[in-house]
């Protein structure tokens, strides 16, 4: 008897024998497609997360596969698929199953900063890599000046955007998130792990610290202060100032309120 379609994707990705395989749809929009799968394996019951992405906007299926690779600060990834161009099926990488996990803002957020700067040492010399899967070069200047050009008025708060942009330009040029909020910091069995990199550029770590900042505050209704620029700081030996911590904020709210 041949198998159904949906069996004999997950056995094909997994390179496995799978039986009892059933999907359930967790998340669908125009940015994307989530779906749990269950399934059987040598009498065990598992699970696997399934995130589909439109052509355009799937830097994450190339990106994190390379990421699993290097550090485990990210989700496992089982398998991905890139359809050719002619074929109108979208991009997929299929990955361990962290849908049910919970925020890591839940607990110190100081873990988040901890498993960013791991995530970003593993990558630190694979700059050539990370451009040829599509991860753009975006400097606090770049960032700004995007924002800039799709603001419809000019606003005083542009001139100061400028002079912080300018002000973070000397840092070093680390793999930024892009949108490392706590809804993208989960909590699991070997700790935290970053989710969702579809925004992932290389650029100033410090507007992931403030994106971050700002994000903790409005999910535990505290504000952290620049305590985790500080801690930031520390472990990746620079020290972080509070101007740099103020420009820091300055652009992700430019940049925020701009671009979405």
């Amino acid at each position: 008897m041949s198998q159904d379609p949906l069996t004999a994707f997950v056995a094909r990705s997994l390179r496995a024998d799978v039986s009892d395989v059933r999907s359930e749809l967790v998340a669908k929009n125009a940015l994307m497609e989530v779906e749990r799968i269950r399934f059987s394996q040598e009498g065990v019951a598992r699970s696997l997360a399934l995130k589909r992405v439109p052509p355009e906007d799937s830097l994450e299926v190339q990106l994190l596969p390379f990421l699993a690779r290097k550090t485990d600060r990210v989700p496992r990834v089982l398998s991905r698929g890139v359809p050719p161009p002619a074929v109108p099926a979208w991009p997929w990488v299929m990955t361990e199953d962290v849908l049910d996990t919970t925020s890591a803002c839940h607990e110190d957020p100081r873990a988040i900063v901890l498993t960013k700067v791991a995530i970003e040492r593993a990558v630190s010399t694979d700059g050539p890599a990370l451009n040829a899967l599509g991860v753009k070069k975006m400097t606090p200047v770049d960032l700004v000046e995007r924002a800039l050009e799709r603001a419809t008025t000019d606003r005083p708060l542009d001139a100061e955007a400028r002079a912080a942009a300018t002000a973070l330009s000397h840092l070093p040029t680390v793999l930024c998130h892009g949108e490392l909020a706590c809804t993208h910091a989960r909590l699991t069995a070997r700790g935290v792990i970053i989710v969702e990199w579809r925004r992932a550029y290389l650029g100033c770590g410090l507007l992931d610290m403030a994106q971050l900042t700002d994000d903790v505050r409005h999910f535990t209704g505290e504000d952290p202060g620049d305590s985790l620029f500080e801690y930031y700081g520390e472990l990746t030996g620079n020290t972080v100032t509070q101007d740099m911590a103020r420009a820091s904020r300055l652009i992700n709210q430019v940049t925020r309120t701009v671009i979405k």
